[in-house]
């Protein structure tokens, strides 16, 4: 799978994020509206990785963002936020959001999407991301090949209840509901085929969705059991701060030699610092 990240100047460069969460599992939220009915509070603990779909985010803070959508479609503070690793379509990186372009975002990943991919390739190590016109697919791509061997989906109802569409408001027009409801019977039908495929590259698929409709076929807990899956190995408590040992009680050399060795200890600051003047502008302090 190959990823782009972008320079401040502008230039592309290859990310390899390969295994970067081995043999973890990842909560994975949609954003259906019976996801305010689950205990989302659980998601505030440490050690459990949290991988949001397109807007789910707004409502809890994730690891991992993943998204299918043209950037205009996302809550800007959320493009903005650096302490979530986010993904996007690479057709829409140079695309301007605010006052800035979508690949001038902090911590941001474009994949390259391909058609056309068939199941049987679909979590192949390949150059390029297969896209099937849904964020789903693409994220559980994407963790595995991330490393992740268990994902648990959550906030997928894959229908809608009454008048509400996502947990979040918004408003569809009658063709988009038709659209996004078309979308969702194909995916329940394709996951629930899908199972010997995920058996196969060693993936475990369960759902803790409100009114899952993937429980014929994988596993439906809670989101409180999904919870505890990702903090499995994790430690239990915090160690007491007190009882851990600083680092300086390893130190075979006195601190004083490897002061000794900083490059101004000596006195030999030339060229180093610089002060402004009212004749040439930037002059040495030294």
């Amino acid at each position: 799978m190959i990823l782009i990240r972008y320079t401040k100047t502008g230039l592309k460069r290859l990310t390899d994020l390969s295994d970067l969460y081995k043999n973890q599992t990842a909560l994975l939220l949609g954003g259906a509206p019976s996801l305010k009915e689950q205990p989302l509070e659980l998601l505030k603990q440490r050690g459990v990785l949290i991988a949001a779909m397109n807007n789910a985010a707004l409502h809890f803070r994730p690891t991992l963002w993943f998204s299918g959508d043209h950037p205009a479609c996302y809550e800007p503070q959320l493009l903005y936020d650096p302490t979530i690793i986010k993904f996007a379509p690479l057709p829409f990186a140079d695309i301007k959001i605010g006052n800035k372009k979508y690949n001038e975002l902090p911590n941001i990943n474009f994949y390259i999407q391909q058609d056309g991919v068939t199941w049987d390739k679909f979590f192949n190590n390949q150059p390029h991301v297969p896209w099937y016109n849904n964020t789903l697919l693409v994220s559980i791509h994407i963790l595995y090949q991330l490393g992740v061997n268990r994902i648990i989906l959550g906030g997928s109802d894959f229908g809608f209840v009454g008048d509400k569409i996502y947990m979040h408001e918004t408003k569809l027009g009658s063709l988009e509901q038709k659209w996004n409801q078309d979308l969702y019977n194909g995916l329940v039908r394709e996951l629930r085929l899908l199972k010997p495929i995920f058996e196969q590259a060693g993936l475990t698929l369960m759902d803790c969705s409100k009114n899952s409709r993937l429980g014929q076929v994988y596993p439906h807990i809670t989101m409180e059991e999904a919870v505890r899956l990702c903090l499995e190995g994790f430690p239990e408590k915090p160690v007491d701060p007190s009882t851990l040992p600083h680092c300086s009680k390893f130190a075979p050399q006195d601190i004083k030699e490897k002061i000794a060795n900083w490059p101004g200890h000596n006195g030999n600051f030339e060229g180093y610092f610089i002060r402004p003047t009212e004749s040439d502008g930037m002059q040495p302090l030294i």
